[in-house]
């Protein structure tokens, strides 16, 4: 019999609105995280649960808070098939899809509340931003990071403040607040922190010396999701 709680999420999800089969496996832990949406499946490799669940409510890690320890230390391996009547799905039909994926094999239980966390506002720097106006050809936005490289195409600073969040470097919230209102391309290079391979500046300084722009501290209020009960999955 599944729990009540699944039984509630499922009420709140239009029919069908779950995967058609899905299996979970932990994951060898290769320092590889992955997550993808294609060709009608939704797979994950090393992707923990506090992860799973910013995914599928579409908010940061830093934004998910409670559960046991292990909701951010073990990864897990997915494989969902999304039904056929989804094939042409928008992202919060794959959210939902998640989120009942979630309640069914982990006994996920979560609730909302409002919370001020530590976090950073973006800026611009003393001598103004240093990053070039986006091409006017609609390429549509893009963000394309490989390790601590990050290339970005026709995006506004709200844009480049989400991604900044979902960056393990910073990880913490980050609103903008630069009032620029325009689209930018820009690269963005920098070495983490204790990494002796690397020579390059913390993200901090290269935010600032390449782009013309700083994270401040700040008090942010957001609406956080509070994980009440999680399960290790027992089997598919």
């Amino acid at each position: 019999m599944k729990p009540i709680a699944f039984l509630i999420a499922m009420s709140a999800l239009a029919p069908a609105q779950e995967f058609e089969v899905a299996s979970i496996r932990p994951s060898v832990q290769d320092g590889n995280h992955d997550s993808d949406t294609d060709k009608g499946r939704y797979t994950t490799h090393n992707v923990e649960l506090k992860r799973l669940i910013a995914q599928a409510w579409d908010v940061d890690e830093s934004e998910v808070f409670g559960g046991p320890n292990w909701v951010d230390s073990d990864g897990w391996d997915i494989n969902a098939k999304i039904p056929a009547e989804y094939a042409k799905h928008k992202p919060d039909d794959v959210h939902h899809m998640i989120r009942a994926l979630l309640a069914d094999r982990f006994q996920l239980v979560i609730h909302r509340e409002s919370r001020q966390v530590s976090g950073f506002v973006l800026v611009t720097a003393k001598n103004g931003p240093r990053m070039n106006p986006a091409k006017s050809d609609d390429r549509g936005s893009d963000f394309s990071t490989r390790n601590t490289h990050l290339v970005a195409t026709d995006v506004t600073m709200a844009g480049l403040a989400r991604d900044l969040s979902r960056n393990r470097d910073i990880a913490k919230v980050v609103v903008d607040k630069t009032g620029l209102t325009d689209k930018f391309d820009f690269v963005l290079d920098w070495s983490r922190e204790g990494d002796t391979s690397g020579d390059g500046p913390s993200i901090f300084t290269a935010l600032q010396e390449q782009l013309g722009l700083k994270l401040e501290s700040a008090k942010i209020p957001i609406e956080a999701v509070v994980i009440d009960r999680a399960e290790k999955p027992t089997g598919n």
